[in-house]
């Protein structure tokens, strides 16, 4: 899989990384919702952010990056890990690798489908318009999804990979992880904004495309 497309601006992309991104946020913020609620948290279900609608869960700031740059964000889905029924902890971990695990659910759906596409001819006899649409929605929603799933499992605040990280290391780490918290952020502007640094991100890129490549020629392997 050919990740230039994250990290360089094409207008004509825009429109299809617009859907992918609607598909890719909204899905990956309505399962930190989801978790969370099944677990006893309704906060977010009362702000209304239990749900598939975009509206709710973007960030306008994050949505021009992910449209002109080579990542972005949504609005972060609020948790109260208080109201967690069992082990607080567990709960937090769970509810923060919801949804890089459905950005990886997705990276593989798209795969597959785009595989299917190619394999079974059928987008034969379509505008080349059309055919255009199609492949760049897809390649758009499968580069978008394996990137979330890499950026936000990082170990930088406020990603998930760092709730991730933080509730499963021992309680006496906390005070290291609050203080981590405090310079997080400018870490994760300099990722964003630095071109030499972005390119860290490329080979665990590679890797999960590979990885999530190989899966999905398995599926296929079962119909073509």
């Amino acid at each position: 899989m050919d990740f230039s497309g994250l990290f360089n601006f094409d207008w004509k992309s825009v429109p299809f990384r617009l859907i992918a991104f609607v598909i890719a946020f909204s899905l990956h913020e309505w399962a930190h919702a989801y978790v969370a609620w099944k677990l006893g948290d309704d906060t977010a279900k009362r702000e209304g952010r239990l749900t598939v609608n975009p509206l709710p869960h973007i960030d306008p700031f994050g949505l021009i990056l992910i449209l002109f740059g080579p990542f972005g964000w949504a609005r972060p889905v609020p948790v109260n890990p208080l109201n967690f029924r069992g082990n607080k902890r567990k709960g937090m971990v769970l509810v923060a690798a919801a949804g890089p695990f459905v950005n990886l659910v997705l990276a593989l759906l798209f795969t597959v489908l785009y595989g299917f596409f190619m394999l079974s001819g059928s987008l034969t006899g379509l505008s080349d318009k059309a055919v255009y649409a199609i492949h760049v929605t897809l390649i758009s929603s499968i580069s978008i999804n394996c990137g979330l799933v890499v950026f936000n499992l990082l170990p930088i605040p406020p990603l998930d990979g760092s709730k991730i990280f933080r509730f499963l290391a021992p309680p006496r780490w906390d005070g290291f992880f609050y203080k981590l918290e405090l310079y997080g952020p400018w870490a994760l502007l300099l990722l964003i904004f630095i071109p030499a640094l972005q390119g860290v991100l490329y080979y665990p890129l590679y890797w999960l495309s590979s990885g999530v490549t190989y899966v999905a020629n398995l599926i296929l392997a079962l119909f073509f």
